[in-house]
């Protein structure tokens, strides 16, 4: 038990090294390449307020830096770290190993609310509409799927929950489908196609706050339930037998979740396998405890997320791909891989617990 220990501290601080070198990372790379000590540099000066480095950089690439690159690093790091522990939340509500964070359709949502001002306000209300659009839409599917689904949070049955965000979800991408094909001219439909796969280039430090707000809360609060989330893994009856209210807490995560979701997902689309394979990732590591768990995916998140948002970003000068063509070229053979080993379970290698 204490080697164990020791071995999740020590992958805990490699992950923290490894989040701020990414962080160096993918403010450096771009269409323009920002050497790493300048970055470092300017970045220790800014934080702290004083100039311990004298500048050698010319004054333009600060307004890169600290205007461009730095909000979206940490809207990519916000972004996957939500991704990332909501698909840990799904997978253990559901018990089901292959859940992920859009199961109960709050993409789909997303995207017909996205693509509906798209195509029919983009012009006045500009891209704060895209993102309020999105939002309503998510909320909007978030709301029928928890109402249909767990019939007002009293019924909190797996499958049906599952099966009404399937339905529904098919239901907003027709409506999206529609929208698309609606629309009066090929930009509206690259517009919208770009959309849906997902995109980091709208941030903007004036969009962090509440993404970041949502996710420490979401986070926080599933550390509190991390106990109650163990219990859940071994069946509803056992978690009965311990006096635990499956309702109260399955009712709890799903609205904390969808709630993150919905605004992720508003800000940045559909960003797909982040979080399908991050927890099976850190469950290799530190098996089915969900307090090392959701710790160990945030930060495996924020980090994956970084580094394809930074491919998605150099590999096409100066255009951007859609992030969500990287995470699914990188993801998908990952995912086929972690199948052929056999670790595809809720405890890690072997089933390890």
């Amino acid at each position: 038990m204490k080697i164990r220990e020791e071995r999740y501290k020590i992958i805990f601080l490699s992950l923290l090294v490894l989040l701020v070198f990414s962080i160096l990372i993918g403010v450096s790379f771009g269409s323009s390449y920002i050497s790493i000590k300048n970055v470092y540099q300017f970045l220790s000066n800014r934080i702290l307020n004083r100039e311990i480095f004298s500048p050698t950089w010319k004054k333009n690439i600060e307004a890169i830096i600290w205007e461009i690159r730095v909000p979206r690093v940490l809207l990519s790091a916000i972004t996957g770290g939500g991704l990332a522990i909501s698909g840990v939340l799904m997978q253990c509500i559901t018990k089901n190993p292959i859940a992920d964070p859009y199961i109960l359709g709050i993409s789909s949502g997303a995207s017909a609310g996205a693509v509906a001002v798209i195509i029919f306000g983009e012009a006045t209300i500009g891209m704060l509409g895209i993102t309020g659009g999105a939002f309503i839409g998510a909320i909007a599917c978030g709301i029928i799927v928890f109402i249909i689904g767990t019939e007002n949070g009293k019924n909190i049955s797996t499958v049906r929950l599952i099966l009404t965000g399937l339905a529904v979800s098919t239901i907003f991408s027709s409506i999206t489908n529609i929208l698309v094909y609606s629309a009066k001219n090929s930009n509206q439909v690259r517009s919208a196609v770009f959309w849906s796969m997902g995109s980091l280039g709208r941030a903007k430090w004036g969009e962090l706050l509440i993404p970041f707000l949502a996710l420490a809360i979401v986070f926080i609060l599933s550390i509190l339930l991390s106990k109650s989330l163990d219990i859940l893994l071994l069946g509803d009856n056992t978690a009965k037998m311990v006096g635990m209210n499956i309702g109260r807490i399955k009712t709890i995560i799903i609205l904390s979740s969808t709630i993150l979701i919905s605004i992720l997902v508003a800000l940045t689309g559909s960003i797909g396998f982040i979080g399908l394979i991050v927890p099976h990732i850190c469950r290799y590591f530190c098996g089915s405890s969900h307090k090392k768990l959701l710790t160990l995916s945030i930060l495996v998140g924020a980090i994956f997320l970084i580094l394809c948002d930074t491919i998605a970003r150099t590999i096409f000068p100066p255009r951007d791909i859609p992030i969500g063509i990287i995470t699914s070229i990188i993801g998908g053979p990952f995912f086929l891989f972690m199948i052929g080993i056999k670790s595809f379970s809720f405890g890690g290698k072997n089933g390890r617990s």
